[in-house]
């Protein structure tokens, strides 16, 4: 088979997880505030207090509840979307070049790669973190879609790796 196709089509399922992410990013940047309330209510434990408060009894010690430490955690996974989004895009473009013979495709592919894992980290630290804070009780939306996120970026990897 022609090298050409299943590059192509790598470049192109990479490449959709680097604009969906840059969307997410574009959008932090934009109105911060709208994620970055919900960030905080995981953080303050707010809706497990509200929601089952002998859980909160139990776990309430992790909270965290400084507005300074909250905004720059909030900054730091923007800056961690956008590094992620940024490698997304460059491993997407190594692929694309891969297929048309510009680049080698091994180191292509290999850094597409790495850069899927960033994206499936960047939800699996949100599904850890969400967890240590409880977001099960209240936020069971945003756990769900942490978990469909993670599924997304394995599934990507399992294509990455099994295309010639």
């Amino acid at each position: 088979m022609n090298e050409f196709y299943p590059l192509f089509a790598q470049a192109a399922v990479v490449a959709i997880e680097a604009a969906w992410l840059s969307v997410a990013v574009y959008d932090n940047f934009r109105h911060p505030t709208l994620n970055q309330r919900g960030f905080a209510t995981v953080l303050t434990m707010d809706l497990v207090r509200q929601q089952d408060p002998d859980a909160y009894r139990e776990v309430s010690v992790r909270r965290i509840d400084d507005p300074d430490l909250e905004d720059r955690l909030f900054h730091l996974l923007v800056a961690a979307e956008a590094t992620v989004a940024a490698l997304l895009w460059l491993g997407a473009l190594g692929l694309l070049l891969a297929s048309f013979g510009i680049i080698d495709h091994p180191p292509a592919r290999a850094f597409a790669m790495i850069a899927v894992v960033g994206f499936t980290a960047l939800w699996g630290g949100m599904l850890i973190g969400g967890e240590w804070f409880w977001y099960r009780i209240g936020m069971a939306p945003a756990m769900q879609a942490h978990f469909f996120l993670i599924i997304w970026g394995i599934a990507t990897l399992a294509f990455l790796a099994t295309a010639p």
